[in-house]
């Protein structure tokens, strides 16, 4: 038999504080939401969710208190959120044109940029729309990037080779790095091609174990320490940490699942929560 796939995690920290967004994908149509205080090594479970986030179109603000989110519910509604982090029940929220654009991203600690939201109800979040040069996940991925530090490591964008009707691989991508200091190994991610998605890599210039091909998402936290998540496990390595080689810091969130669902309703993802309707 196929072995079930490993939960999917995307790491999204604050700028500004020792917090990160984590969002945990597993099954497929099912999502769960958390902060990590990586001062305190402390995870806070927030809300699950029968649907979709677009994770790559999510964020944190500065201060770790808000996230900002595009969100498809089991309906197939679409629309986009503000929240108090790990919680999805909605501050803003504004109504979505199906999948293209959504979501957003903080450039100022306090200023959101609205990615093509169309009339917000923003109850005095200060919003400021902005029209990406890409409708999907790249249009806010990529200014994150930008804005956490991140710089191209090169001009090579890399060259597609379509695999299937809907699947492209990017080869040859210089992709992005970021160093916070000198004393830091070099982290960087590529764009590896679409498939259900956007796919990226992440390498790291220092020898630190389980930091491999199997990475899903990997940065810098604003203490300056090394998170990634690696097959449902979280990890955390300090500069002393990856100067042994090994993660100091672990938590596996492989086997979460939610407190209301048997076995049954986990892998097919059919039953609701309060949670599930976070507006």
């Amino acid at each position: 038999m196929t072995p079930a796939p490993h939960a999917r995690i995307e790491l999204i920290p604050a700028k500004e504080a020792a917090k990160v967004l984590v969002i945990r994908r597993k099954p497929s149509k099912l999502f769960h939401v958390l902060l990590w205080d990586t001062a305190a090594g402390v995870l806070e479970a927030g809300s699950w969710f029968r649907g979709k986030l677009y994770a790559k179109r999510c964020d944190l603000s500065f201060d770790g208190r808000w996230m900002c989110y595009l969100a498809m519910g089991a309906d197939g509604s679409t629309w986009n959120g503000v929240s108090e982090a790990p919680f999805l029940k909605c501050l803003a929220t504004a109504e979505n044109t199906g999948t293209w654009y959504g979501g957003g991203y903080w450039d100022r600690a306090k200023r959101l940029r609205t990615n093509g939201w169309g009339r917000a109800d923003n109850r005095g979040v200060r919003l400021l729309p902005f029209e990406a040069d890409s409708g999907e996940d790249l249009g806010v991925f990529l200014p994150r990037l930008g804005r956490d530090g991140w710089r191209r490591a090169g001009p090579d964008r890399g060259r597609m080779v379509k695999t299937g009707d809907w699947n492209v691989r990017c080869v040859g991508d210089d992709g992005w790095e970021h160093r916070p200091s000198e004393d830091h190994p070099r982290l960087r991610v590529r764009h590896l091609g679409y498939e259900g998605g956007y796919r990226f890599g992440y390498t790291l210039e220092a020898d630190l174990a389980d930091f491999d091909g199997d990475v899903d998402s990997a940065a810098w936290d604003a203490a300056g320490g090394l998170v990634f998540s690696r097959r449902g496990v979280l990890r955390r390595a300090t500069l002393e940490d990856l100067r042994r080689g090994v993660a100091g810091e672990t938590h596996d969130l492989e086997g979460l699942r939610p407190p209301w669902a048997t076995s049954d309703e986990v892998d097919s993802a059919t039953r609701s929560h309060p949670n599930d309707a976070p507006r």
